[in-house]
């Protein structure tokens, strides 16, 4: 595969599923205990590789961006699938024809990520990841049972869940959205993973992702379907305690979300893990794209989208992140979307300057 010469630098890996509810479930007596091994077992390596990312994070200055875009040479994206059959080295074994596999889970993220691909081109004009047209690899199977799905800077790489807590991971179209958002995150502003910046990482993913299922599902703003994160990968053990999701952008706190998050950042917690700080701005952008209404990927996404892809830097906070997606809404739609913008930031209590 050839690769650009920028595509090593970015944030490193971040995982969909944070490692509070690893840890908190590998410890419940009322889970299997094969269960809790495979928990335990997925928490440290999620740790070992999360205390590796700052260490290969370097962030893209603006200009050196703009020089790579200038001189790079347009490239269609293509895609590299690989088996690791259940190991950890990666990328794994090559896979010649994932399209025709007969495994599905090959045939799954073969699909859904060209989908991904199509979408970044038809609704926000991206070519790829690194909008240089980066080649797509992504290896499954990683591990034995692994209970997570990441991308580590320069792939993705997807586990096959424990089969009670968490099913695998490749079957919610807004997992594998948000796990390759990241890509473009790093790519751009190169947001730092920790405190605000890390949360807002977090939260640009999971609104890619949900705009990406809906997208796909045809799914207006206002189902609120399209506002759970990871809803295809939760397992019995999950459902039948009530759990829906691993996370509801419309309503982060809410009881049926493995994961709940504070809805305000008047509960904004400096201690927490940046998942679930996200929980705040996911609410911000779901409240915004119900305002504007039709379908959140048309000019809610895009106002995102220029916040996010503008001079953002690598430790914006929530107030900086917020003023980008108001000004950038006054561009897009004039005074009426730019009101719309904050008001969605007022109503989780984050104070904005004054215009």
């Amino acid at each position: 595969m050839k690769r650009s010469p920028y595509a090593a630098r970015g944030c490193g890996c971040c995982f969909i599923v944070p490692p509070r509810i690893l840890r908190e479930y590998s410890r419940r007596t009322d889970v299997d205990i094969g269960v809790r091994t495979k928990l335990q077992e997925t928490y440290v390596e999620t740790t070992r590789l999360r205390l590796l990312r700052e260490a290969t994070r370097v962030g893209l200055l603006s200009g050196a961006r703009s020089l790579a875009r200038a001189t790079a040479q347009a490239h269609t994206p293509e895609q590299q699938l690989f088996d690791c059959r259940h190991r950890q080295s990666l990328p794994g074994q090559p896979i010649a024809n994932p399209a025709s596999s007969g495994d599905a889970a090959i045939k799954t993220v073969y699909a859904v990520t060209d989908k991904v691909a199509e979408f970044y081109q038809k609704v926000l004009s991206r070519n790829s990841i690194d909008d240089r047209g980066m080649n797509l690899v992504s290896s499954l199977h990683y591990r034995d049972h692994f209970d997570n799905a990441f991308w580590n800077g320069q792939q993705m790489v997807y586990g096959d869940g424990d089969g009670e807590l968490f099913t695998e991971f490749y079957n919610s179209p807004d997992v594998i959205g948000h796990e390759l958002t990241h890509g473009v995150t790093q790519y751009e502003s190169g947001l730092r993973y920790e405190g605000e910046s890390g949360a807002l990482n977090e939260s640009i993913s999971d609104v890619f992702g949900a705009a990406f299922h809906q997208w796909v599902d045809g799914w207006p703003a206002d189902n609120a379907a399209g506002w759970l994160i990871g809803a295809g990968i939760m397992g019995p053990k999950a459902t039948t305690a009530g759990k829906t999701c691993l996370r509801d952008m419309l309503t982060p706190d809410a009881n049926h979300c493995l994961s709940p998050q504070p809805a305000s950042y008047a509960n904004f917690d400096p201690t927490a893990d940046v998942h679930d700080n996200s929980g705040i701005p996911n609410k911000a952008f779901a409240l915004f794209a119900q305002a504007v209404g039709g379908n959140a990927w048309e000019r809610a996404l895009k106002v995102w989208y220029a916040a996010c892809t503008g001079n953002l830097s690598s430790s914006a906070t929530f107030v900086e992140f917020a003023t980008s997606t108001v000004a950038a809404a006054r561009r897009e739609g004039g005074d009426d979307l730019a009101k719309q913008a904050a008001q969605a930031w007022e109503h989780v209590e984050l104070p904005l300057p004054v215009a």
